[in-house]
């Protein structure tokens, strides 16, 4: 497949420094000739897996649909058919340099730099991080593309590498697009309740067309559950706890994994302003040593713990909890992980 004009990747990367902070890189598969300080080659083959390269070969006998339309189908399907492996932040660091406290050094290893055996590996779940959803989702769509060159999809990171998204870019419009936003209720837990999505950033759109196709997506979704809307109206001013215990009891019952439960919930928890403390729990029942977060927070003088592999909310002493199982501190507390 012939390649987009280099041109069009050094608008995007003007774009993406005029819309967002920080320092950003555009990482490319391999076998092209660009060479500045913000262009990566991957180390790893980028290829979509079974269940994403059958829908996108169905997709490109579909006549009905635009292209942008078929962007956002493999977008929900990822959404639908996987979670994200929060273990991953388990191993990250903190970095000792930053003096606000609140940076975190990655690990290559996990995802992002990685061999046949990782990747044989995680075919046996549907845990993926931000460098696989990146990698294999910017390749259906250079797919779907199927010669066109005027658009072309890549990785977006940030330099310190905690952060990979999808890049598009061409004639018409360049966008972001992340189902696995860190810092809110990530679009693959949303899409999996049914509601709107909101992971995708729109820099450019000279003809609105991606912007239609995301409303059109969106058309008669709701920005959030029906069940959660009513809690708080009965419950929010009555009492908290009840609302929280509600809301966790609605989230259980839609049967969200681990990681999305933590986000939803921590989101109606700071919604409150409380303060949280985060800490892990071994989940016990796992085919392979793997942790999960949870939530610790004051109320009233009481102390909370959520528990986001038994979905629930439980008064606690802090003191009393199993240091077998809970970790407060994963940096003093790493264990060799099994690889994929």
């Amino acid at each position: 497949m012939r390649k987009m004009r280099d041109e069009y990747i050094y608008k995007f990367y003007d774009e993406v420094n005029q819309a967002l902070d920080g320092d950003y890189k555009i990482i490319l598969e391999p076998n092209r000739d660009i060479q500045e300080d913000w262009i990566e080659y991957d180390q790893v083959r980028w290829k979509m897996e079974e269940g994403i390269s059958k829908l996108v070969e169905k997709l490109l006998k579909e006549s009905s649909m635009s292209f942008e339309e078929k962007i956002l189908e493999v977008y929900k399907y990822i959404c639908l058919n996987y979670v994200y492996d929060a273990n991953v932040l388990y191993f990250f660091k903190r970095d000792d340099s930053d003096i606000n406290n609140i940076k975190y050094i990655a690990v290559d290893w996990y995802g992002r730099i990685v061999g046949k055996d990782w990747i044989e590996k995680r075919q046996k779940h549907n845990r993926r991080i931000c460098y696989e959803f990146a990698r294999f989702y910017a390749k259906a769509i250079n797919v779907l593309l199927d010669g066109n060159d005027k658009l072309e999809a890549f990785m977006l990171g940030d330099k310190e590498n905690l952060h990979y998204v999808v890049g598009l870019t061409g004639d018409e419009y360049s966008v972001i697009l992340d189902l696995d936003d860190f810092n809110s209720i990530k679009d693959l837990t949303r899409v999996k309740f049914g509601l709107t999505i909101k992971g995708i950033k729109i820099l450019r759109d000279e003809s609105g067309k991606f912007k239609q196709a995301v409303d059109k997506f969106n058309g008669g979704k709701r920005e959030e559950l029906a069940e959660i809307e009513e809690a708080k109206r009965n419950l929010k001013d009555k009492s908290l706890i009840e609302y929280f215990n509600n809301v966790a009891q609605i989230l259980k019952n839609r049967n969200i994994d681990a990681q999305g439960f933590f986000e939803y919930i921590r989101a109606i928890v700071e919604n409150e302003e409380i303060k949280i403390e985060k800490i892990w729990k071994e989940d016990k029942v796992a085919p392979e040593k793997r942790y999960e977060r949870c939530i610790i927070f004051e109320f009233d003088g009481k102390t909370y713990l959520i528990d986001s592999i038994e979905q629930a909310i439980i008064q606690i002493e802090k003191g009393d909890l199993d240091k077998n199982v809970f970790v407060f501190n994963s940096a003093e507390n790493i264990y060799p992980y099994y690889g994929g």
